[in-house]
C-alpha cells in the first residue's frame, strides 16, 4: 500500500498512513526540525533512527514519540522495505478536545519523556494499529464533520499512548558499538558546535581513526558528520529566531557556531529554502 505522503487536515494535524514512498536524504534536508509533537510507527523494514543524540535500530511495531524540535532523521537501509506511518499535531489546537482533569497525563510523553520509543506486541500492538487505520478510513470520508472526528480519533490515539507510557518507559541503550560511537559523536557535536571543530578532535575524543569515524557515522545516518554539524548550527539558528525574536541575524549567527555571516546566511538558504532575514521577518508575521 502506498499513501500520499502527507496529508494535511489542518494548520494543527498532519497525517500518513503506512507509506511506503521511498526516502530521498537530498529532499529532507537531512536531520530537520518542527514545532509540532510527532508520532511515529514503523510498521516495515530495516531503518535506522536518530532523535537527538538517541541511535534506534527500529524493530517493526516500534512506537516512537517525539518532541519535535529535537533534531532528527531517519535512515532506512537502501533497497529494503521502509513502510511507516506519521502523525503531526500541535499540542496547543488538541488541549480543548482533551478532558481537562486528563490533559497534562495525557501530553505528559511529549512533554516530559520528550522522545522515547515504545516496541508494541500482542492486543496493545493490534489495538494501535487499529486506531491508525480507523484515523485513516475516516481521512478518506466525505463527512461534513470530518475535521471534529479527526480530533476525536486522535484523542482516542493520545489516550492510549498516554496508558502505554504510564509505567516506567525504560530507557534504549545501544545495541551494537558503532551505534554507541555515532550516539557519542552526536553529543559531542551538541556540545561543541559553537566552537570550531574538526575530525580530528572527535576521533581524538572517541580514540578511532579519522577514516573509521566519518566512514562509520556516514553508514549509520546516511549523512557526512559535517552535514550533521551545519545541519545542528542551522537549526540552532532557527530555534533562537523562534524564541528570541528581537535576535539579529548577526548575533544569531555568532551564537549558532559560524565565523561569518556571509558563510551562515549561504547555508541557511541552502538548507531552509529563504535567507536568514526573510525567515526571521515571516516567523514574526505568523507570530
Amino acid at each position: 500500500m502506498n499513501v500520499p505522503s502527507m496529508m494535511q487536515f489542518s494548520a494543527s494535524l498532519e497525517y500518513s498512513y503506512r507509506s511506503t514512498s521511498t526516502f530521498d536524504p537530498g529532499k529532507s534536508d537531512g536531520f530537520h526540525s518542527h514545532p509540532h509533537y510527532e508520532i511515529y510507527y514503523f510498521h516495515e523494514g530495516e531503518c535506522t533512527y536518530i532523535i537527538g543524540d538517541r541511535v534506534y535500530n527500529l524493530e517493526p511495531g516500534d512506537l516512537v514519540l517525539m518532541h519535535g524540535l529535537t533534531l532528527h532523521r531517519p535512515h532506512p537501509k537502501p533497497g529494503s522495505a521502509y513502510e511507516r506511518s506519521t502523525l503531526h499535531f500541535d499540542p496547543s489546537a488538541i488541549r480543548s478536545s482533551l478532558h481537562p482533569d486528563r490533559m497534562v497525563e495525557v501530553l505528559r510523553p511529549f512533554e516530559e519523556l520528550r522522545n522515547c520509543r515504545v516496541n508494541l506486541t500482542g492486543d496493545s500492538r493490534s489495538e494501535f494499529e487499529a486506531l491508525l487505520q480507523d484515523l485513516h478510513l475516516l481521512s478518506q470520508s466525505q463527512s461534513s464533520f470530518r475535521q471534529e472526528r479527526m480530533n476525536v480519533r486522535l484523542c482516542d490515539l493520545l489516550y492510549f499512548v498516554a496508558e502505554i507510557c504510564q509505567g516506567d518507559v525504560e530507557e534504549q541503550l545501544p545495541s551494537s558499538e558503532k551505534e554507541r560511537h555515532v550516539q557519542h559523536i552526536i553529543r559531542y557535536v551538541d556540545t561543541h558546535y559553537m566552537k570550531d571543530i574538526g575530525l580530528d578532535d572527535m576521533a581524538l575524543e572517541l580514540h578511532l581513526s579519522k577514516p573509521y569515524l566519518a566512514g562509520m557515522f556516514k553508514e549509520m545516518t546516511g549523512l557526512t558528520i559535517f552535514k550533521y554539524l551545519y545541519d545542528r548550527r542551522i537549526n540552532q539558528a532557527k530555534l533562537l529566531f523562534q524564541f528570541q525574536p528581537e535576535i539579529t541575524v548577526t548575533e544569531a549567527s555568532r551564537l549558532s557556531g559560524f565565523k561569518r555571516l556571509s558563510h551562515f546566511s549561504r547555508m541557511f538558504k541552502q538548507s531552509v529554502g529563504c535567507s536568514p532575514d526573510l525567515y526571521r521577518t515571516q516567523l514574526h508575521r505568523q507570530s
